[in-house]
């Protein structure tokens, strides 16, 4: 018996001594974690060659992927869907959609009458967006002149074809034409004639007859 009666009580600031797991037995080390991904169990990182080994099928198909996306929108730019109204189709434009495209329209129009508009008979009327056909004729002109001087890097006879067959005919048409410019000097007036619907009432029943009809026996040979 040991003669100190205290021995193997730890002081307050004392650890208490490890358990003795015998001898040869150090303390069991801690689990490991989960480790982080891409790295193994043993916790070695993978090489550079693994990781591009393991995601090249991925690669492959997102390059495939980006090329067939790109070839989508190159055609779609080509060749729009036939259904889809182009931006300069006034029957399917209103409020903001028409009043933005009026608008590019006058901006033109200004260009020309400053650059043509030396004469009476090549200048442009100023109440020419009051008259519904003279707005689409110019707009095909607009348009006509744009696909002429954008977008070429080589010279060509566009410009040329431009004004010889679009520009002045055109401008002769809306200048001369009664449906036009014609009677709008010195002051705008409406050429359309007053309280005529664009259709009249007997559309209906012409039309009721049409579906009435029988479709023709075919020939006999």
């Amino acid at each position: 018996m040991s003669g100190d009666p205290y021995a193997g009580i730890p002081f307050p600031d004392e650890e208490p001594a490890p358990p003795d797991n015998g001898p040869g037995r150090g303390a069991e080390a801690p689990p490991l974690a989960d480790a982080p991904a891409g790295v193994d169990a043993d916790g070695v990182l993978p090489s550079v060659e693994e990781l591009v080994l393991e995601h090249d099928d991925d690669l492959k198909q997102l390059s495939a992927n980006v090329d067939g996306l790109t070839e989508l929108v190159g055609n779609l730019l080509r060749n729009p869907p036939q259904e889809q109204p182009a931006p300069w189709n006034w029957k399917e434009l209103n409020g903001p959609g028409a009043a933005a495209l009026l608008t590019e329209l006058r901006t033109w129009v200004d260009w020309y009458n400053d650059r043509y508009g030396v004469a009476a008979e090549s200048r442009i009327p100023g109440c020419w967006y009051r008259h519904g056909p003279v707005v689409e004729e110019l707009t095909g002109v607009w348009i006509a002149w744009r696909a002429a001087y954008y977008g070429h890097k080589t010279p060509n006879d566009a410009p040329a074809y431009w004004h010889e067959r679009i520009l002045w005919p055109t401008i002769n048409r809306i200048k001369k034409g009664t449906w036009g410019l014609s009677a709008c000097n010195p002051a705008h007036k409406d050429p359309r004639p007053k309280n005529e619907p664009p259709t009249d009432d007997g559309f209906a029943a012409f039309l009721g007859d049409m579906k009435s009809e029988q479709p023709s026996p075919p020939a006999t040979t």
